[in-house]
């Protein structure tokens, strides 16, 4: 039993130095990875919000030009209407 918690110690010291040892170097190497993929994120996120925006101002204006050529068309029914009784 003691020697099992002497070799726990012995180990989770070496982990603790090697991780000390290892931080810095880690740290170096990660940095320009994780600022590049950030600014991949911010460039993908902004894409994105721009390409939704046009989808749904594409929406938006069929919506409109619907809304308006059924107006037209009706508009339109009642003028042929008025026309037909003069005849």
């Amino acid at each position: 039993m003691l020697e099992r918690n002497i070799q726990r110690i012995v180990v989770g010291s070496a982990l603790a130095l090697a991780t000390t040892a290892l931080l810095p170097v880690v740290k170096k190497t990660l940095r320009p990875i994780v600022r590049d993929m950030s600014r991949q994120m911010k460039y993908f996120i902004v894409v994105t919000k721009e390409g939704l925006e046009d989808i749904a101002a594409e929406v938006k204006f069929e919506r409109m030009r619907k809304s308006l050529d059924k107006d037209i068309f009706i508009d339109g029914e009642g003028y042929e209407v008025e026309n037909q009784s003069r005849l």
